[in-house]
C-alpha cells in the first residue's frame, strides 16, 4: 500500500506524524483559546483549583517520564559500596538516585518507583526517629500504606514484618543521615 501524500508549501510530504502533529497543534490551539476565554469568568477559588489541578497533571507527566527513563537506565546509589547497602540489595531493596538529584528511584523487590525528595525525607525521619527498629518498620509500613500504597502493592509487601521493609530500613539508614543530628 503506497503512502498517502498531501501537497504542502514547498512540495509534497508523507501524511503521518507531521500532518497529525499539525492537526494536534490546531486542536491544542483551539483548546487554549477556549480555556483563556473561560478563565475570564472564573473566580479566584476556581482559578486556584485549576492551578492545583494543572500542577498535579504536570507532576504526573514528569513522574511518568522519569519512570520511562528510569527503566531504560539504572543509576547506582552513592551508598552502593557500604556493606549494609550491599546486604540489603541482596535481600531485594536498593535506593537509587536519579542523576540530576531531583527524583529518587526506589527499587524494592521487583518494583521500581520514583519518589520525591519530601517522600524520602519522611522515610529517613521514620528510620532515625523511631524508638526501635520494629517501631520504625511499623511506621514505614503505615506511611507507605497511607501515602504510597503502590509501592507496597508492586513490591508485594503485606505487613510490617516483610524482609523487604527490613532491607529498606537498612538501605535508608546507610544512605541518608538526619541533618539535625
Amino acid at each position: 500500500m503506497a503512502k498517502q501524500t498531501v501537497k504542502a508549501k514547498g512540495g509534497k510530504r508523507p501524511v503521518g506524524k507531521s500532518a497529525g502533529g499539525e492537526r494536534a497543534g490546531a486542536i491544542r490551539a483551539g483548546m487554549l483559546k477556549e480555556l483563556r476565554q473561560a478563565l475570564e469568568e472564573i473566580d479566584e477559588e476556581g482559578l486556584l483549583f485549576l492551578l492545583r489541578q494543572a500542577q498535579v497533571l504536570i507532576h504526573n507527566a514528569r513522574v511518568e517520564k522519569l519512570n520511562r527513563e528510569g527503566t531504560a537506565r539504572s543509576v547506582k546509589s552513592p551508598a552502593g559500596n557500604t556493606a549494609a547497602a550491599r546486604r540489603a540489595a541482596k535481600q531485594g531493596a536498593a535506593v537509587q538516585i536519579e542523576e540530576k538529584g531531583t527524583s529518587i528511584f526506589l527499587t524494592i523487590g521487583e518494583a521500581r518507583k520514583v519518589m520525591t525528595r519530601d517522600e524520602m525525607k519522611r522515610l529517613v525521619r521514620i528510620c532515625y526517629g523511631a524508638e526501635s527498629k520494629s517501631e520504625a518498620l511499623r511506621q514505614l509500613y503505615t506511611v507507605l500504606a497511607r501515602e504510597r500504597n503502590d509501592i507496597l502493592f508492586d513490591a508485594r509487601i503485606g505487613d510490617a514484618a516483610s524482609p523487604l521493609l527490613d532491607a529498606l530500613f537498612h538501605v535508608v539508614r546507610s544512605t541518608y543521615t538526619l541533618q539535625d543530628r
